[in-house]
């Protein structure tokens, strides 16, 4: 849980800025990616490429031990009646629909807080969305959100645990390399987004609305 959290935290500081951009680019489409880049440090400043930390660290801090947690117990259930291959497809999938449905408030209120320039905090943006829309407004975009996560973390979770089974099987020892290992996370991470990317646009245009 230790190593998670860290993680988590490290990732989101470190990501934060590619995140604020993408956020920015799928709300105004017209605009590169330099050019959102250069916008945001020419009018709200170097600081604006960390909008919304707040929320993504109070989600993906606690979001991490959670899905991690639900799909290693899920993971180890499921092998015995589904096989080593279908396993954590379902395990990654339930995971995720889990985390998401619970965490649904905080993404909402992080997209919103990362595609403004607005100096408003976490407290100020989840008063206004509710004077605007009532508290089940908070959970907006959570369907798209459903459709975007969990075919994601079905891809993820089916190709990594694929490759490692299969460098593990071609090793001398019969081990899995921190190499292969973050290869295989990659090589996963990368096909999983790109079949997702269209439904984490409706997502973030839906919560934007």
């Amino acid at each position: 849980a230790a190593s998670a959290s860290t993680g988590a935290v490290l990732t989101s500081v470190s990501m934060s800025p590619l995140e604020v951009i993408k956020v920015r680019q799928q709300a105004a489409p017209t605009l590169s990616m330099r050019q959102v880049f250069s916008r945001m440090i020419r009018e709200e400043g170097t600081l604006s490429l960390w909008n919304g930390l707040r929320p993504t660290l109070l989600m993906n801090v606690p979001s991490t031990v959670i899905y991690l947690t639900v799909y290693e117990e899920g993971r180890d259930r499921l092998t015995p009646i589904a096989g080593g291959a279908w396993a954590p497809l379902g395990a990654g999938g339930s995971a995720r629909a889990l985390v998401t449905s619970l965490f649904s408030p905080l993404e909402l209120l992080r997209t919103r807080m990362q595609a403004t320039g607005s100096s408003d905090g976490l407290g100020a943006t989840a008063a206004r969305v509710v004077r605007s829309g009532g508290v089940g407004s908070l959970w907006t975009g959570l369907g798209a959100s459903l459709w975007r996560d969990v075919p994601f973390s079905c891809i993820y979770w089916a190709l990594y645990e694929a490759l490692r089974r299969r460098a593990k099987a071609t090793h001398p020892q019969g081990e899995v390399t921190t190499s292969a290992a973050f290869l295989a996370g990659a090589a996963a991470g990368s096909v999983a987004a790109l079949a997702t990317t269209p439904l984490d646009v409706v997502k973030t245009r839906q919560q934007l609305a």
